[in-house]
Order: structure tokens, then C-alpha cells, then sequence
């Protein structure tokens, strides 16, 4: 799912929305050929985007392929006494073929409402209309990409690692079995982070664009600008940037809309992949200690390669639930500098029609009380991160004591 939509225009796509249109279309591909978007594009009508029975049924067959195989592995496992939960990468795999399993059919349900809410908002002319600069948005896919495409590689190289020691007899492409959980599990909430990233790139343009006006407008109302310009003059001068005031709280108020629209539909798969992350970094940290306490207390050789691999995917984990809280606060930082800059502005001097914008554009965003909060569980912000890490903390150290109490229990009774 892209956000906003892609409501096409009908004027040429140039600049900034060129490079958004190319990533967003790649993106929705890449949905539908991975089963998670049962909507097709459409000229007829003003529905740009419709449900497809054909692309619903492909949709399905995906789901029902990666079901039967991953489930029947885990299975398989169980009877096998292969389920080791404390094997981080195992662990791992498994709550995200889960989560995968749970998007496959949340995005097939809720079809309909992706392709009406991807049909209604105008995402190319928003951004042409507020010339929203081009490094500022390559800047900000590179970080997208590093999450989208480096965390995969990273992963994949040391599964490759991992198997080449375990198992060296299997080609390396196996690996891709074990990734392809992660990746689908992690998709949608990376489309998620695109779209934030393309929240926060035209909420900073239509800042910089307010910072501009009140430049302009304080500057019109000291008194020797007022000597120089007539009063029509001034009048016309305020009934313009009236205009243009109204026109961006139209933009802020769709955006916060859509923006929350947006969240109550990837919520689910928020929720789900941060529990995936918090229990994939507790029993890393847990893996840590053990293989410690193992070589220490237990006198058995450091396992300094299972430690490696631990190592990279609770780090994959941790910068995960990172990227996406400190993305979160600079969005919410981006909202509340908007009613900072409304406050700067000096109406004193100004015609009755630009003080009612500024109120207006004011009282606008006192009411909306921007806020990210998937499922309305918690809020995404810079304590976020806070609260994982305090998680994790104590769920480690009840497993800790857990483990040193068994530990103490095994020595008395060797003792005895």
C-alpha cells in the first residue's frame, strides 16, 4: 500500500514526484507480486484503484503456498524436537512466518478500503504544489532503502554463514528459505515507513513555506513598510497570503487525516512486528548472557560463532524498532512545529482576513492533537524506544535469575 495513494494527474509528472512516482510503483508491484494487494489501477471513472477478483484470487494461492509450506516446516520441527526456542535466528523465523501469515489475510480483507483510500488524495500535486526539494527526498530513500534492502542483505549474508558452517552440504540459495518470512513479515511495515518518510518531507516543505509567509507578514507591519504601500495595496497584499495560508491548512489537515487513516490500517502489522522485535531482542540479550555464562560458570568452550549471529539479528531488531521511533518523533516534531510558527506571527497590523486564516489555521491544529498511536495501545514517539529497552530489560532479568537459580539447584544437588 503506498501512501496517499496515487491519484494521477493528468499534468506531467516531473522533479521530486517523478522519483516519488517511480518508488511508489515499484513498490505496489512488488505488493501484488508478493500476494499483499488485490487492487489494479484503473483510467474509467474516479476511482483510480479497484478491487480484482483476478488479483485477489493470486493473491490467496500465495497465501495458501507460503502457508502450507512454512506451517508444515514448523511442524515438521515440533515433531522433530527441532522447536528451539532459544535459537534466536529459529525464534526468529518463526514469529515472522506467523506475522507474514496474519498479513497475508489482514490485506486481502481489507482490499476494498486500500483501494478507496489510495484513490482519494492527490499525492503528485501535493508535492508539486509545495516544491518539495529532490536531495531532501534521495536523502531520505536512502535511509529508506537501507531499512528496505541493507537489513535483508545483512541477514542473508549471515545466514549464508550460518549454513555454510552447519550445513555446508546445501547451496547457498537455501538461505533464501529462511528469509523470505522476514522480508514479507517486514514489508508492510517498511511501506509504512516510506510513507512516512514522504509525510515528513512535505510536512518540513509546508513548514519552511509558513516560515516564509511570516517572514513576510511581520515584515509588513513594521511601520515604515506600512509608509511605503498603500492600504488597497496592503489589503490586496494580506488577501493573497490569506489564500495561500487557507491552502496549507487544506494540505495539514489532509495530511493528519490520511496520515492517521494510514496507521489504523497497518496497525496490526505495527503491533505484531514490534512484539516480534521486543521478543527477538530479549532472547538475544538472553543468547548473550547464556553463552557467557556457559563458558564461565560452565567451563564449556565460548561459542563465539553462534554469538556472531545472535549478535546480527538482535542488532537487526534494536535498529528496526529505532529507525521507526526516532522517524515518528521527527514527524510529531514536524506537527508541533507547525503551531510554534503560527504563534511567531504578528496580526496586530494585519486585515481582519488574514488575523481569521491565522485563527483558523491556529485553532486547526489544536484540535487535531496529532498523535501516533497504532491500535490506540501506545504512542509512537522518542519514549518508545525507552520503553522497549525496559522491557527487555526486565523480561532478561527474570530469565537471567531463572537461569541462575537452575544453575544453583544442579550445583547443590552435585554437591549433595
Amino acid at each position: 500500500m503506498g501512501f496517499f495513494g496515487i491519484r494521477l494527474s493528468r499534468k506531467p509528472i516531473r522533479g521530486t514526484a517523478r522519483i516519488v512516482h517511480v518508488l511508489l510503483v515499484t513498490l505496489i508491484f512488488m505488493l501484488t507480486l508478493f500476494g499483499l494487494f488485490a487492487n489494479r489501477f484503473t483510467l474509467r471513472g474516479r476511482s483510480r484503484y479497484i478491487f480484482s477478483k483476478k488479483y485477489l484470487a493470486y493473491a490467496m494461492l500465495i497465501t495458501a503456498v507460503f502457508t502450507t509450506i512454512y506451517v508444515r516446516q514448523m511442524y515438521s520441527d515440533y515433531t522433530m524436537s527441532k522447536l528451539n526456542l532459544r535459537d534466536a535466528v529459529k525464534l526468529y523465523s518463526y514469529m515472522n512466518i506467523t506475522v507474514a501469515i496474519i498479513n497475508f489475510i489482514t490485506q486481502m480483507l481489507m482490499s476494498k478500503t486500500v483501494a478507496r483510500m489510495m484513490s482519494q488524495v492527490p499525492l503528485f500535486e501535493t508535492i508539486n504544489s509545495l516544491h518539495i526539494d529532490g536531495r531532501t527526498v534521495m536523502t531520505s530513500v536512502m535511509l529508506a532503502l537501507i531499512k528496505v534492502l541493507g537489513f535483508p542483505f545483512v541477514m542473508e549474508v549471515a545466514l549464508i554463514v550460518q549454513q555454510k558452517r552447519i550445513e555446508p552440504n546445501l547451496r547457498w540459495s537455501w538461505t533464501f528459505y529462511t528469509l523470505f518470512p522476514m522480508v514479507i513479515s517486514n514489508f508492510l511495515n517498511n511501506c509504512y515507513f516510506g510513507a512516512m518518510i514522504i509525510v515528513k518531507n512535505i510536512m518540513q516543505a509546508l513548514n519552511e513555506r509558513l516560515k516564509t509567509q511570516v517572514q513576510q507578514v511581520n515584515l509588513m507591519q513594521h511601520e515604515k513598510q506600512r509608509k511605503l504601500y498603500s492600504k488597497y495595496y496592503r489589503i490586496q497584499r494580506f488577501c493573497t497570503l490569506a489564500d495561500e495560508l487557507d491552502e496549507l491548512a487544506i494540505k495539514y489537515k489532509m495530511i493528519c487525516r490520511q496520515s492517521t487513516d494510514y496507521m489504523a490500517l497497518m496497525s496490526l502489522s505495527i503491533v505484531l512486528s514490534l512484539i516480534c522485535h521486543l521478543l527477538g531482542i530479549t532472547v538475544g540479550v538472553f543468547n548473550q548472557y547464556y553463552a557467557i555464562a556457559e563458558s564461565v560458570i560452565g567451563k564449556k568452550p565460548y561459542d563465539a560463532f553462534g554469538a556472531f549471529i545472535n549478535l546480527v539479528f538482535l542488532s537487526i531488531s534494536l535498529l528496526e524498532i529505532a529507525l521507526l521511533t526516532y522517524l515518528s518523533n521527527d514527524i510529531l516534531s514536524e506537527m508541533q512545529a507547525t503551531g510554534r510558527i503560527l504563534q511567531e506571527m504578528h496580526v496586530d497590523q494585519a486585515d481582519w482576513r488574514y488575523q481569521r486564516s491565522v485563527h483558523s489555521f491556529s485553532l486547526l491544529v489544536i484540535v487535531i492533537k496529532y498523535r501516533i498511536k497504532p491500535m490506540g495501545l501506545f504512542e509512537m514517539d522518542i519514549s518508545l524506544i525507552n520503553s522497549v529497552l525496559s522491557a527487555v530489560a526486565s523480561f532478561s532479568l527474570i530469565l537471567v535469575q531463572s537461569d541462575l537459580s537452575q544453575r544453583f539447584k544442579r550445583s547443590q544437588q552435585f554437591f549433595t
